[in-house]
């Protein structure tokens, strides 16, 4: 079943439609009074103008645009830098249906990608992570400018609608001198449409109720008009996606987080009621260990004997008496695989030319909003407790929570702890209201799980605001005085963009109130946790509770670029481009009191933060032909080098100088391009990383002392760091391009191309991987410095549970990145083999090769390898998702011929493959059973666990398919023709290159404007099938949360879908 607030964001989805509709109906009728006119011819393959009628097409020229990885415009079919294009209909035919979709069917997008698969933990952004270093050095932009990212560390992908977008540039190497030198691996340029005539509506459904996945839907439409005229260009856009949950009940894969039949971890919870350190309640049990005295008891009987040990309502833990299903939480039973998600998207541009070419003034606007609702398992009270004393600042017990031996239910009379009392301030971020008053006497390792109060849930709410305008133009009004002067252009711009999430936290603990309930001594009044029936509805209205977070991030983006040609060379002109940047960042977290102060169970506690950053650069760009088409000499027939250089000035970071220098050479002709960069980065920490509070986590982790009975889950501290120290990259590239058709005539429309990229990043930042910490803090026992203040405690010294681990951001040491890049496409016309036009085939080969991923955590430290395994190396599971070796598509697609039915086909079928990699060993550890029977193996005591080998990760691969019918009816009669066919059909016509082709009779009939047919034509219907053979992703043993790698693959399984579009 449905959570309630998935139904209502279903509910309000018929609203948003008729919202739409509104604003189409118009539309539609006001392109309707043309429709007198003859329909115009149907666009070409992957253009973003809708057909509109008048002249013929002309001849294509060369003209020269900005390509993504230079400010120069080029009229080079194959550039410098290794760029790689998506327009629509790629993104369409690779079976994207979501911004997530998009990132895990890139090759090149690998390791820490977070996509709408990371539900605990995430926030519903995607943010796509280049060569999977991290996501925050992939620098993502918005028609070349800079965008305010969703939390001050990385761009949410999901802001950019998909029906909106031109194409993207991928540019797979860096990028510092261009767009700032943080741009490390590469640049992401989103490109939307700015120019459209006529007016496009599409609807979309989508389900994975043929596959394992069960039932989850997805909707999308939208609207896209424009109209202009030769100097004007108007664009508006409303559109709108729907998903609903898939929970991780839902698949096989994620049900059930005991992994031991595969040599895992059962990583079921033991905070559960009932269960007090390492005894349980015998109201959890089955017969026959069920006896009159506590059969059908909900809770044990109050101040019955001195300790757990002594009373005859417990028995001892990991005994035959309860089952492991009955005394360990499965917490897959509720969470959420993949959260419900709503997202409303609202976009306008403009351009003007004013004087001619001179002056074009230009502006566009987006809205962005998203609901997301993550779902999390009821809360586990402890880890930290709820009370604190001068001798434990961090909480009195260890695991679980202290109950005063007061407390109207407790079952126990002798206390094993009395508390000083006391406050340790600085000790964390928990105020001094969490001190125990002098004298309590406690009852400790007492556990219990919110379920009375259901899941927890987390529903964000984003709305991201985008202003831009500026002036452009040209010089050439002065090219009399100077004649390189007509080539000049400028540029001028400002942007605003603001994201502002609103967090609600629901299900989850006051603990201000918490205490106060079991100090209580009326049962009427007092909060249980000892017992299995739950509280009363006062005690769980009083206790239980809503919060919220709010964080702001906006960004001030204002710059100016001036380009031309300065001179000309025998090999052609050399060109610049100078400018320069300022950038104004700020940064607010604003948590509520509960929050702030650490009074919360069952969410991240986290201290209020703010920051900001100037930043001002100027960047200069020149390129120099040495040969070119119209002067050259064998082996150099164009040769031109490349210098960048930018110079930045942060207000918290001094100033940075970082080049870039290339050489692109063709030794032969067009046909065989290479070319080689080397170019430089550094990387100022982002507010995030500076200015962030602490804050709460809870990851999986094993601890290396096999017999101190530590919890699966156990507390982790992040906090910002303000003494960090800027990345530092150097990086080179080299590759080329092949176009062999001019040498051998079967070869024509093959392309081959192969770069390979070296990043060397130093002074690395991110936090610390847990288990790392656990592993190499001399053996995991506590109070160990390493890299900075003590990283691990224990309850009370070596051998004892480990209780809390703190990874505040750090500078580590090196990260070593090679990888290879691969592509070939073959575009196959069959006019080729001379039987007339069959239409055409479209063969593609992409692939990402990571050669090595070496890393090392200290500066100066032994390197060891991160390729090929899962896990980021020090980033660990939590920060790196599977760094395999292999990564590619395969796609083939098939097109109709022109002048007949069939030319309307596009259909095809895509590969995608994730190759193998190693399991973390850290989680496949165990040689037997861990729960079921406890005769193997004992987690707590460590008796008969050994360690396996490393386990092997098999490949992912899915296969899709998509059919997509566009009807193009023939034109209505022109009032000089008769109905039939037109005189010229069926003949044999002679083309330019003397060959004679038959031309199929054209259908000159008339029918109605406003009929069916007008309704018809111009209509596509796309039907899909994302992985056919409803393929589960493989299984893998320290993912965090549901049993997969969330950053490569998706729980979906199976989906189809169904989409229609109407252009007018």
């Amino acid at each position: 079943m449905e959570k309630p607030m998935t139904r209502n964001v279903q509910k309000t989805l018929g609203i948003r439609v008729a919202l739409v509709a509104a604003v189409a109906f118009p539309l539609i009728i006001a392109m309707s009074a043309r429709a007198q006119q003859p329909p115009p011819p149907p666009p070409t393959t992957g253009t973003n103008v809708a057909p509109t009628g008048g002249a013929a097409a002309t001849e294509a020229t060369a003209e020269r645009v900005i390509v993504t990885g230079s400010n120069i415009p080029t009229a080079e079919e194959v550039g410098p830098n290794p760029v790689d294009t998506y327009r629509r209909d790629d993104i369409t035919r690779l079976g994207v249906r979501t911004p997530t979709d998009l990132v895990l069917r890139i090759p090149s997008a690998t390791g820490s990608n977070t996509t709408e698969n990371n539900t605990n933990g995430g926030d519903g952004s995607t943010r796509i992570s280049l060569r999977g270093i991290d996501p925050k050095e992939t620098l993502v932009l918005e028609d070349g400018r800079r965008l305010a990212t969703a939390d001050s560390f990385a761009i949410d992908f999901n802001r950019f609608p998909l029906g909106l977008i031109d194409h993207i540039d991928i540019l797979k190497d860096g990028a510092s001198p261009i767009y700032g030198t943080d741009a490390v691996a590469g640049v992401v340029n989103v490109f939307l449409i700015h120019k459209f005539r006529g007016l496009e509506v599409y609807a979309s459904y989508g389900n994975t109720n043929l596959g394992f996945a069960n039932d989850r839907g997805e909707e999308a439409a939208y609207l896209l008009a424009g109209t202009g005229d030769d100097k004007t260009n108007i664009v508006v856009y409303a559109g709108l996606y729907n998903a609903a949950a898939i929970f991780s009940r839902d698949a096989e894969i994620s049900h059930d987080p005991d992994k031991n039949a595969f040599n895992g971890e059962d990583v079921r919870s033991g905070n559960f009621a009932g269960r007090v350190t390492t005894r349980e309640f015998l109201g959890l049990a089955k017969e026959p260990f069920r006896s009159s005295t506590v059969d059908g008891l909900k809770t044990p009987t109050p101040h019955a004997s001195a300790n757990q040990f002594d009373n005859t309502q417990y028995t001892t833990r990991f005994g035959a008496a309860i089952p492991s299903e009955r005394s360990l939480f499965n917490f897959a039973d509720l969470t959420p695989d993949v959260a419900p998600t709503d997202r409303e998207y609202l976009y306008g541009s403009f351009d003007r030319d004013i004087c001619d070419k001179y002056l074009t003034v230009f502006g566009d606007f987006l809205y962005f909003r998203q609901f997301w609702e993550g779902g999390l398992a009821p809360a586990p009270f402890g880890a930290p407790d709820v009370w604190t004393d001068s001798n434990h600042p961090a909480g009195i017990s260890g695991a679980g929570i202290s109950v005063p031996t007061q407390n109207a239910f407790n079952p126990f009379t002798v206390a094993d702890y009395s508390s000083p009392g006391g406050h340790v301030p600085g000790a964390s971020f928990i105020t001094i209201a969490s001190a125990a008053p002098a004298g309590t006497q406690f009852t400790t390792g007492v556990r219990f799980r919110s379920i009375e109060a259901g899941l927890r849930e987390q529903k964000n709410l984003t709305n991201n605001y985008l202003f831009t305008g500026g002036l452009k133009g040209n010089l050439g009004e002065f090219a009399n005085a100077w004649d390189q002067l007509k080539t000049w252009e400028w540029e001028a711009g400002v942007r605003y963009n603001e994201a502002y999430l609103t967090q609600r936290l629901e299900g989850i603990t006051n603990n201000f109130a918490l205490r106060q309930r079991l100090l209580d001594t009326d049962p009427a009044t007092a909060f249980n946790p000892f017992g299995i029936g739950g509280n009363t509805k006062f005690v769980k209205d009083a206790v239980y509770t809503t919060a919220h977070n709010i964080l702001d991030v906006v960004l001030l983006t204002e710059d100016f670029t001036v380009r031309g040609d300065m001179f000309n060379l025998p090999g052609g002109a050399v060109r610049f481009a100078v400018g320069g940047m300022h950038l104004g960042n700020t940064f607010t977290s604003e948590p509520d009191p509960l929050i702030r102060e650490g009074q919360t169970t069952g969410f991240t506690n986290a201290q209020a933060a703010r920051g900001s950053r100037d930043t001002w650069s100027i960047f200069e760009e020149v390129r120099v032909p040495v040969t070119g088409p119209t002067w050259n000499f064998p082996g150099a027939y164009s040769l031109e080098f490349g210098f960048a250089e930018r110079e930045e000035w942060y207000s918290d970071f001094g100033d940075t100088q970082r080049p870039k220098i290339d050489v692109r050479w063709q030794p032969i002709d067009q046909s065989l391009t290479l070319r080689a960069a080397y170019i430089e980065a550094f990387h100022a920490p982002t507010l995030f990383e500076l200015f962030s509070g602490q804050s709460q986590s809870f990851p999986n982790v094993r601890d290396t002392c096999g017999g101190c009975g530590t919890e699966p889950q156990v507390q982790q501290i992040l906090a910002g760091n303000r003494n960090l120290k800027p990345e530092i990259a150097y990086e080179y590239t080299y590759g080329g391009v092949l176009t062999p058709g001019k040498w051998w005539a079967p070869l024509q429309g093959l392309t081959l191309s192969a770069d390979y990229i070296h990043i060397d990043l130093r002074e690395f930042t991110t936090t610390l991987d847990p288990q790392f910490l656990i592993e190499h803090a001399s053996g995991g026992s506590g109070g160990t410095q390493f890299l900075g203040p003590s990283f691990i405690q224990r309850a009370g010294g070596p051998g004892t549970p480990l209780t809390l681990i703190f990874t505040p951001f750090q500078n580590l040491g090196t990260e070593i990145l090679s990888a290879w890049d691969f592509e070939a496409v073959e575009i196959f016309d069959t006019t080729r083999l001379g039987h007339g036009d069959w239409g055409t085939f479209t063969a593609t080969w992409n692939e990402t090769y990571l050669a090595d991923v070496d890393i090392a955590v200290l500066p100066g430290g032994k390197r060891v390898t991160a390729v090929g395994k899962f896990g980021g190396g020090f980033q660990g599971p939590g920060g790196g998702g599977s760094f395999t070796h292999n990564r590619w598509y395969a796609s083939l697609f098939y097109d109709g011929p022109s002048g007949s039915w069939m030319q309307g086909i596009d259909t095809g079928v895509v590969v995608h493959y994730v190759g193998q990699y190693w399991d973390n060993s850290a989680f496949t550890f165990f040689s037997g059973h861990v729960h079921p029977g406890f005769e193997e193996c004992n987690p707590v005591t460590g008796a008969g666990c050994q360690g396996t080998s490393d386990r092997k990760v098999r490949e992912f691969v899915t296969l899709d398919l998509i059919i997509n019918y566009t009807f193009n009816l023939p034109p209505p009669a022109a009032q000089n023709e008769v109905a039939g066919y037109a005189k010229d059909g069926g003949k044999n016509v002679k083309m330019k290159d003397g060959k004679e082709k038959n031309v199929m009779p054209v259908s000159t009939a008339e029918y109605n404007p406003c009929g069916w047919r007008a309704w018809l034509n111009n209509t596509t219907i796309t039907l899909g099938i994302d992985n056919v053979f409803d393929d589960e992703p493989p299984l893998v043993l320290a993912a965090f949360e549901n049993g997969f790698d969330e950053q490569t693959a998706n729980p979906k399984g199976r989906l189809w879908y169904i989409a229609i579009k109407k252009r007018f």
